[in-house]
């Protein structure tokens, strides 16, 4: 009896060796590596698009009165603007006739920083007037021409609106000064009289008038 119970107990024995056998060679079980997190695709930016640095505009009211007026300006980092404008007109009547043209350039700084914006402004240029009359005294007609030449330098406040679309109106008010030059290539003593006369006058009040409204185009 006791050495059969021995024999089991050796069973036994072998039993919890053999699992623990196994036990240890069987590896232990490894958990699965947590899901990848999902990548996002890095914000779209897209571009700002370039500055408008520059515009061009014209008097539609010049159209309709034979006053030509014409701008071109660059501006630069937002709020320095350099300005050459032209000027050109045409008058006539049934006892005379004239036409003036010159130009300037100028600068302005638009005080927002961008096109649309109030801006304050200095000009400098040379115009000249010309024109001609006929004159009847004394049942004598006779014709005479005079010129007027004139530098000048003003200053001006102005405004311009400008849209999306690129179309802009501009209006600037201004005043200044101006050295003017009258002549006449009559010999009449009258005539000469009168260009004296208008020569002191000039001289007395040497007042430029500078002046704007525009409409335009910015690109």
């Amino acid at each position: 009896m006791a050495k059969r119970i021995g024999v089991v107990g050796s069973v036994f024995v072998l039993s919890l060796l053999q699992a623990a056998v196994v036990s240890a060679q069987t590896p232990p079980e490894v958990a699965p590596p947590p899901p990848a997190a999902a990548t996002m695709p890095p914000p779209m930016i897209s571009a700002a698009p370039p500055p408008r640095e520059n515009s061009i505009n014209g008097s539609p009211l010049g159209l309709l009165s034979l006053n030509y007026a014409l701008n071109y300006e660059r501006l630069l980092d937002g709020m320095h603007g350099l300005l050459v404008e032209g000027v050109f007109s045409l008058s006539s009547n049934s006892t005379s006739k004239s036409s003036l043209y010159g130009g300037g350039v100028g600068y302005r700084w638009h005080w927002s920083g961008q096109q649309q914006s109030g801006f304050l402004g200095l000009m400098a240029g040379y115009s000249v007037g010309s024109g001609t009359s006929t004159v009847t005294s004394g049942g004598t007609t006779s014709t005479f021409d005079l010129t007027i030449k004139a530098p000048w330098v003003v200053a001006n406040i102005g405004k311009r609106w400008a849209w999306d679309s690129g179309f802009n109106v501009t209006f600037r008010i201004g005043a200044g000064w101006a050295g003017y030059k009258v002549s006449s290539n009559s010999t009449d003593p009258n005539v000469q009289m009168g260009v004296d006369a208008l020569q002191d006058l000039l001289e007395l009040i040497p007042i430029a008038l500078d002046g704007e409204l525009s409409v335009g185009y910015i690109f």
